[in-house]
């Protein structure tokens, strides 16, 4: 079953998930929790609860809550946190930065200096200021664009599937 599941999200990830069927905010949830699956973090961040935080208001926050509820990444419970302000981030492993927050993407990298945690965006061009993951819509599917070397400076791992998976060029 397990293999099913994954051979489904590889071909959904591969082929982009059509936002219309669902809606962006639900798709992007579950790309981000299927991220999860995909990459391995430092040890430090292998204990307590899986953290995948959101900035500022975006219904992304409330589809994680739903998609989530009940799952774990390893034996890691999920949590999703909110965080109004770069200021208020603390320790997660995932931190997605909406649209309408990608500005102030120079003081997210700050308040998460020396913090292995990995920043999703939907801005063009996050991926040079920060993002190692980006959120594209192409031919009315949405998609994703990968720096790698922004996740492997913060000593997070990508599965070479995820790459893959991901836009090529960016």
């Amino acid at each position: 079953m397990k293999k099913l599941l994954l051979l489904f999200f590889i071909l959904t990830m591969k082929a982009g998930v059509s936002y219309s069927q669902m809606g962006i905010p639900k798709a992007q949830a579950m790309f981000i929790f299927n991220f999860s699956r995909l990459i391995e973090w430092p040890a430090s961040y292998r204990n307590g609860p899986f953290i995948i935080g959101v900035l500022g208001t975006s219904a992304v926050a409330d589809e994680l809550d739903l998609y989530t509820k009940g799952k774990k990444v390893g034996t890691q419970v999920i949590q999703v946190a909110r965080f109004k302000t770069p200021a208020e981030i603390s320790s997660c492993h995932i931190l997605f930065v909406p649209f309408a927050r990608s500005k102030q993407l120079a003081e997210i990298s700050s308040a998460l200096q020396g913090k292995s945690t990995l920043i999703i965006t939907e801005k063009n061009g996050a991926l040079n200021d920060g993002s190692a993951i980006n959120f594209v819509i192409l031919e009315n599917k949405l998609k994703f664009e990968l720096k790698a070397e922004n996740a492997s400076k913060l000593g997070i791992k990508l599965s070479s599937k995820l790459e893959e998976m991901a836009l090529s060029g960016a």
